[in-house]
């Protein structure tokens, strides 16, 4: 069954699936980028290769994300984690998964005005483009799958998945798990146990390997020595962008000027005010 890894691009995807490929994938919880191959993005072409989809037409691609997803359920014994940016939409009555396919998920949410200062940096683009991007209904994601991914509006992806299953659903922020990382990685691994019916061990001296091998500047310096296939690359220089950028740091609100902050508060108050980022 899939376990969703859900959230809006730039969000803290890259961190949670970090401490779940080193917990379930590691022996001993020490991290590095090839433990992230076992979470693979969807949506992307090799899921879709052996069902002669034209991955260019969007609405047969749609059409059959279930059908993509169906092999999963075969083993309901494991969890298939699986990475997304897509947002919990229905187009033409088909839907992005069910609960058929779907074991639960688990949703990462990020201050908005810092995702739009990693956004900006990671696709290349200014902060007035970046905050387009995350406040325009039609939000489209390309990156490293080579398939479109339909992400909606920052708020939009946010609260569609809030409405998955509330059972099924664990709704985590990206500064939790920078600032409170441990107890923020055990609550994670208690959802996992509460979806499935053969309970694993949680095994302390793995999380405390994982908790010092993923933090920021581990990870950062870890980028430096190796190649990381998710970061950008310069369009002019052809040089690797720096994936690991400014984590939480508060220099980060800096980047971003006053006319799109305002921007961003004023088109996600709501959503800002519940989750108590203003």
């Amino acid at each position: 069954m899939i376990l969703w890894l859900a959230s809006y691009p730039k969000s803290g995807n890259t961190l949670l699936r970090s401490l779940l490929s080193a917990y379930f994938y590691s022996k001993d919880g020490l991290f590095n980028f090839e433990l992230l191959k076992n979470i693979p993005y969807f949506p992307s072409h090799n899921f879709f290769k052996n069902l002669n989809v034209n991955i260019k037409d969007d609405s047969e691609v749609i059409k059959n994300y279930i059908n993509v997803q169906k092999k999963f359920i075969q083993n309901k014994e494991r969890i298939f984690f699986l990475k997304t940016h897509s947002s919990l939409f229905r187009a033409n009555n088909h839907s992005f998964t069910n609960l058929q396919t779907s074991l639960g998920a688990i949703y990462v949410v990020r201050d908005p005005r810092k995702v739009a200062v990693s956004y900006a940096n990671h696709f290349q683009m200014n902060i007035d483009q970046a905050t387009e991007a995350l406040t325009k209904d039609v939000g489209v994601y390309e990156k490293n799958s080579k398939m479109k991914t339909f992400c909606g509006k920052w708020s939009f992806n946010y609260l569609s998945w809030k409405k998955f299953n509330s059972q099924k659903l664990l709704l985590i922020k990206y500064e939790d798990m920078i600032n409170n990382k441990t107890n923020t990685l055990k609550k994670i691994l208690l959802f996992l146990n509460s979806l499935i019916e053969n309970k694993f061990e949680i095994n302390e001296n793995k999380i405390n390997n994982i908790i010092s091998s993923t933090s920021f500047e581990k990870m950062k310096n870890l980028e430096k020595k190796q190649s990381f296939s998710e970061a950008s690359v310069d369009k002019k220089t052809g040089k690797s962008i720096p994936f690991f950028y400014l984590g939480d740091q508060k220099k980060s609100e800096n980047l971003l000027d006053a006319k799109n902050k305002n921007k961003i508060e004023n088109s996600f108050r709501e959503e800002m005010v519940g989750l108590g980022y203003l």
